[in-house]
This record gives structure tokens, sequence and C-alpha cells, in this order.
């Protein structure tokens, strides 16, 4: 697993050439001119932190050496070594003066927190782009051009955002904080099973690798064989009736999971047979379109019991007459804990249960099937809400409110709605010719910490048409 502070930032998008908070009277830009803005709008200092990096990103990759001169206005703070905070390049009169090396599409410059902000104390800072001296170049800023960094932890004001979900194999699940500026990535196929660590002990599937599940009528899991279980495999797969029994409510609903609730009393759980999906799809497709589905990973057996407040899981190959067995632990801090049978252990996948609001990953979803009837289906370009974590959202249509000028007193506290597929597949049309984002919608967000956002997709194609680099604007309404 990997985290980082914010993501990849697709640096022009319609005629605002893609910089955060493009306005109407903006400049439009040539080809010729060269353009500065600050990456983010906002910043702040997380958990303990006192370094900070301060990213620019220009338009084009410097075609000279120059400079740029950023000032700074403050509140509550004194510049200074023996003050409140320090830079890196440092300040003479007032002015940061960075360098611009050419060839390079950015730079940046380091801010260190010298002391705290005491809580409901309010401490910030505010830097600007004064001037821009690139040789034999026209040069501006546009966009950004100031950002305000807080000293104490504070929702981000909002942004241009581009998952990393890694092209049209999307082999990675990507879970966002938006009031954080959090970005953490894992692979899919590098958990199996998660375990509920709320008060009910319950069990997920992976869905992003399309795993079934289906219950037998025994207990005795080294009793079980491949010719027990051989009659229920054709039944666990795509676009066949009846296989949505075999996989999770994909609406996150933690009483959904296609293996029962785990009773205290032993004898109530039975063994599962439990299909493990597919590894990550290697092959190239088509442009625009994807190949998520590589080798299948075959089949185990499994069983699930309780003792006191942890789960005891029992898994072996089918034919297996004995078993593994691990003891797994239920942390309050997140929604699960993680199993893979590639390493036979706990694996980090998910942030803390708070710390994340969306998640882009492949997804195992049901449909009705044109004769009638409910199957498993699966899905790419998904994007979960975290429903465990409180999060909730509601779709909104253009017909009723502009994206551009929708408020905080435009929110409808009725309209939220706590189900993970508030926004899914709803968002963007994969099916040729009509390959394209819906511009005609955008949803309201409400996170853990009672921060709203609007956020409006934009993208899920990168400049050659190839499919997995979803893009997707938002800003906070409080």
């Amino acid at each position: 697993m990997r985290t980082t502070r914010f993501y990849i930032l697709s640096f022009f998008i319609l005629s605002c050439f893609g910089f955060i908070s493009c306005s109407s009277d903006d400049n439009t830009a040539n080809n010729n001119e060269f353009v500065v803005a600050f990456k983010h709008s906002s910043e702040n200092f997380l958990d303990d932190s006192t370094e900070l990096t301060i990213e620019l990103v220009y338009s084009s990759e410097a075609p000279e050496i120059g400079n740029i001169d950023i000032t700074y206005t403050t509140e509550n703070l004194t510049y200074g070594e023996s003050n409140d905070f320090v830079t890196n390049p440092l300040a003479a009169e007032g002015i940061i003066s960075i360098p611009v090396i050419q060839g390079t599409s950015g730079t940046s410059f380091e801010l260190t927190k010298l002391t705290e902000a005491l809580p409901n104390e309010e401490k910030s800072i505010t830097f600007s782009i004064s001037n821009i001296d690139i040789a034999n170049t026209e040069a501006y800023t546009q966009g950004n051009t100031t950002t305000q960094v807080f000293y104490n932890p504070t929702a981000s004001l909002g942004g241009t955002l581009s998952p990393e979900i890694g092209g049209p194999n999307e082999p990675n699940q990507v879970y966002l904080s938006l009031s954080r500026k959090e970005e953490t990535l894992v692979k899919r196929d590098t958990w199996d099973l998660g375990f509920y660590s709320g008060n009910d002990f319950r069990v997920k599937l992976n869905s992003s690798i399309y795993m079934f599940v289906a219950a037998l009528d025994q207990t005795d899991i080294d009793n079980v064989r491949e010719t027990d279980v051989n009659h229920l495999k054709s039944g666990m797969d795509f676009l066949v009736e009846g296989s949505d029994i075999y996989v999770d409510n994909p609406n996150g609903d933690i009483n959904g999971t296609a293996i029962q609730a785990i009773s205290e009393n032993e004898e109530e759980n039975p063994v599962y047979l439990l299909k493990l999906g597919h590894k990550i799809g290697t092959e190239t497709p088509s442009a625009g379109g994807v190949a998520v589905a590589g080798e299948e990973r075959g089949y185990k057996k499994i069983r699930i019991l309780r003792q006191g407040e942890d789960y005891i899981l029992q898994y072996a190959d089918l034919n297996s007459t004995s078993h593994q067995e691990i003891t797994i632990s239920k942390n309050s801090g997140f929604n699960f804990n993680f199993f893979s049978f590639d390493t036979e252990n706990i694996v980090s996948v998910e942030p803390e249960k708070t710390n994340w609001d969306l998640n882009f990953t492949v997804k195992t979803e049901t449909q009705e099937l044109p004769e009638g009837g409910q199957t498993a289906y699966g899905f790419s370009d998904y994007v979960e809400t975290n429903t465990l974590g409180n999060v909730k959202a509601y779709r909104v249509s253009t017909d009723d409110f502009d994206y551009d000028s929708y408020s905080i007193a435009d929110v409808d506290e009725n309209e939220f709605v706590l189900n993970q597929r508030v926004i899914g597949s709803s968002w963007r049309e994969v099916t040729p010719p009509d390959r394209e984002v819906f511009s005609n919608i955008f949803y309201v967000l409400k996170d853990a910490n009672e921060n709203y956002y609007k956020i409006k997709f934009i993208s899920f194609l990168n400049e050659n048409g190839v499919r997995g680099y979803p893009e997707f604007k938002y800003e906070l309404l409080n």
C-alpha cells in the first residue's frame, strides 16, 4: 500500500487548461505562452507534521531558465527562524525567489513550521505568485495564483484530481480523502477477504477481482472434496441467472455479505466454496477498452468461526484432508482487517475508517438479465463511497442546478443516502461509440466530519483515448 498527500494533477482541461479554480474571466493561453500556477489552492499541516512542500506547476516544460517570485501575507504568524515559520529558499525582503530549470514541468519550495497553533486559534499563510521571469518567453500566472496554508488541520478547499488506477488494466484500488488531500493506493489482487471490525461478525469478498462464494451443507472442512462442489462452479460466473446470490450486496450494507454472519455457535458456521476470481489483466485492449480480468486464480474451501472478539479462518485447497488456520482480530480504527491467501497473512488495504471518502476500483455488481432474473456482473471505473465511515452522497441534475453556482445553501439533507453505489458507474458511458462522461450530472458528498463537497467528473480517458485515467474536480461547500 502506498499513501501520498495528493494526486497526479491533469493540468489542462477545456479552455482553462485544467488549472484548479479556473474562472470565466481567466486569460486564455496560447501554445507559445508559459503559464505557472500553484498545484493546490490550499494546504495544511496534517497530524504532527512540521514540513510541507509547496508545489507549482507549468503549462509546458520550461523553455529557458528563469525565476519565479513568491510573496506572502500572514494571519497571526511571523516569518523568521526565531519566529513561527521559514521557507527554503529563504525569503529576502518579503520575496521567496525560486529558480526555473529548463526542461522541467514544475518546481517547489519547502515550508517549515516552527511553532504550533493553539486549539481554535486561526493561523495561516497565503503565498502569491508576484512575478515570473523566463528568458525569451512570455510568462504569466493563471488559475491558482495563490495558495493558503493553514497551521491547524482543516478541510481542503478542493481541486482537480486524477486517481492513479493505472490505465486499462486498472490494477489499483485508490482510496481518496477529499478533506485531507490524501490518496492511498493498493494493488487490487493483494487481498481476498475483509473481516469487519464493527459490532457484527461479517466477512466480505474482494469484489474487485470478481470473487464468488457458496455455502455448503457441511461443517467439517477436512471432509470436503472437489467432487462435493463441482456442481456449484457453473453457477458462479457473470451473466448466469442466480449468480447474484454468490456475491456481496453491491450497496455496501454489511448485512448483505454473501458469507452469512459468523455465529457464536460453531455448528452453525458452514464450510464455503470460495472462487478466488482473477489475477489482474495484462493484455493491451483496443483504445477505450479495458482488460481487467486476467488468469483465473482457482478455488479454496474455507470456514470461519468466532473466538471471543476474534475471527478464526480455516482454509485449504479443495482436495486437501487438512487445513491451515489463522486468528484475525478486530481493529476498531478500521472498517476491516484484510487477509491474503497469497501471503497467508493479514495485509494493509484501506486507510482508517474516517480517513477516506471514495474508492476508485473494479467492482462486482448485480443487474437484471434481458430474459429476466438477476446475475452478477463486472464493472470498471467504479467509484464507491465509504458508507461504513458514514460518508453519504447524492446525485444532482444540471437541469435543476448549475455546478459552478451550486452552494451550501442548495444542499438538501433529505437527499443524502448511505449507499456505496450512489456514484458507482453512473458518471460515465463506456459502450462504444458513446464513450463519454455525463456532463449533465454532478454529486454532493458529506464526509464523516460533515464537510460538504460538490464533485463533477471530467474524463476517464487520457489524451490518447486510453481508458483507466479518471479525472474529476471538487469544491468545498462549507
